[in-house]
């Protein structure tokens, strides 16, 4: 399942081809795939990287300050989030006794 996901999460998350290259081919709905793919944080993250280290380029999806910000927000809500899911399935564990799943 893991190697299911990685090609399409490497297409949208700028691996290939920088993200404004959605805008490029496909306008304003290239940007709404843009901003979804911007919920994962590798992302911005690349996109970033792409506009320090090649400033003279062409310009990245959003501005680095924004991108920052967004990453720093995304940061934190992954951070509770996982703190919540930790916590339920602590919980689950000592509820059934056990750690694993069962496949019915």
């Amino acid at each position: 399942m893991s190697a299911l996901l990685t090609e399409p999460i490497y297409l949208v998350s700028g691996f290939w081809f920088p993200v404004k290259g959605f805008i490029t081919m496909l306008g304003q709905p290239g940007f709404w795939i843009a901003a979804g793919a911007s919920i994962i944080p590798i992302t911005l993250g690349l996109d970033g990287m792409r506009q320090c280290l090649y400033p003279n380029a062409t310009d990245g999806f959003l501005p680095l300050n924004v991108e920052f910000a967004c990453l720093v927000i995304l940061s934190i809500l992954f951070l509770i989030l996982a703190k919540y899911s930790l916590q339920y399935m602590e919980n689950l564990g000592k509820k059934e006794g056990r750690l694993t799943m069962r496949w019915q």
